[in-house]
């Protein structure tokens, strides 16, 4: 399991993204990974192609001031639809009194910002939004955006990009007494990416008919310029690896089921890999007995979440009582429905499912700092083994 987390999440699959084929190297990994360990095809090959549009920044990524270099995936992130861009600007303090103080929106609306980098608190983003569509425009007419970040910085995907460099920084990253900032960024926006969902399958003993399923996305986010890159241990390399160990299990312990193992595409993108298997299904949805997702299981401190817990009640019931009685985890916790990673277009097609993730733990999600060292795989061995008593229920 730990070659496997350690291997998807080194510097040679660029953060399993759209960028430099990082998602098409890792598709070839795990299609390696299925046919070393003896899964079958479900069609004539392991893999299930799509496209689809999305923001990448594969090239040079910059951010300097006057008084020293930000480090990306450290001190800064850029916003997800950012365009390209280049120069050198003073720096422009927005006067949050903007949002209540006619005279000051008057007299921001009035300066001229095209050769500024615009600086404002993230937070209130929505003001602009919600105020006039003129303060909106105003923004984006910047050399540049810098919105600062209270919080942790949490990198996402888009699928187009609005045209204006915008960083996203750490407040306390920035000070003050910044007057100028150099700033350079390269995207890509891939109008059709081909990625691949990779399937493979166990025809079962008794009942080759029906499916329990076990899914896991394994892509991530990508890069962040040329030295930065998100490497997603948690998100999703634990889930990838679990779903490799379940596959050399059940080869050596043949199932009454079929199992179908889908590593899918896309997810972090919107649930596109699995909303396409669902749209174009190679195994008849109707015969799905069971899907569990595994994603996020590195840690497990506090237990496991299960969504659609109180949905499919009696199936959670099973998984309370396995608990209790082999005392694997601290807690099994339920929710219901969210649509939240790729359990859920088979959720509403009406496929019974779970998604589980692990409680506690390292906070690590969607930034650098999600590396395979740090990941304690706390409660891992317990979670499979759950999963595995589970799936042997009639």
């Amino acid at each position: 399991m730990q070659k496997t987390i350690t291997t998807l999440t080194s510097k040679t699959y660029h953060g399993r993204g759209a960028a430099s084929n990082g998602d098409g190297l890792a598709a070839a990994y795990l299609e390696k990974q299925y046919k070393e360990t003896g899964l079958k095809p479900v069609d004539t090959n392991f893999l299930q192609p799509f496209t689809y549009a999305i923001n990448t920044f594969p090239g040079k990524m910059k951010l300097k001031s006057n008084l020293g270099v930000f480090k990306p995936g450290i001190d800064y992130i850029v916003k997800s639809t950012s365009g390209p861009g280049k120069g050198t600007c003073d720096v422009y303090l927005v006067d949050t009194l903007i949002f209540t103080d006619d005279g000051k929106l008057k007299e921001f609306l009035q300066l001229d910002v095209t050769a500024l980098v615009v600086v404002y608190p993230k937070k209130y983003f929505k003001e602009f939004t919600a105020s006039t569509p003129d303060l909106l425009k105003q923004l984006y007419s910047a050399a540049a955006i810098i919105e600062l970040q209270d919080k942790k910085l949490t990198m996402a995907l888009a699928d187009q990009s609005f045209g204006t460099p915008v960083f996203e920084v750490l407040t306390t990253s920035f000070s003050p007494d910044i007057k100028t900032i150099s700033f350079e960024i390269e995207n890509e926006l891939i109008k059709k990416h081909q990625a691949n969902n990779v399937i493979g399958m166990i025809e079962g003993r008794s009942k080759k008919d029906s499916f329990i399923v076990l899914t896991a996305h394994y892509d991530h986010l990508g890069t962040l310029g040329r030295k930065a890159y998100f490497p997603g241990a948690n998100d999703n390399a634990s889930g990838v690896s679990m779903l490799l160990e379940f596959a050399h299990y059940y080869m050596e312990n043949p199932p009454e089921y079929s199992m179908l193992f889908i590593a899918f595409a896309g997810e972090e993108s919107g649930l596109l890999g699995s909303s396409y298997f669902v749209a174009h299904p190679l195994v008849p949805l109707a015969g799905i007995h069971f899907l569990i997702n595994l994603d996020l299981l590195g840690t497990g401190d506090d237990g496991i979440m299960v969504v659609n817990g109180s949905v499919f009640k009696p199936a959670y019931n099973r998984l309370i009582a396995i608990n209790e009685e082999k005392k694997l985890l601290p807690a099994i916790k339920m929710r219901g429905e969210a649509a939240n990673s790729d359990h859920y277009p088979f959720y509403k097609k009406g496929v019974p499912c779970f998604f589980i993730y692990t409680l506690g733990g390292v906070a690590a999600y969607h930034d650098v700092q999600d590396v395979a060292k740090t990941l304690p795989l706390t409660k891992y061995r317990e979670v499979f083994q759950l999963i595995v008593l589970f799936n042997g229920e009639k």
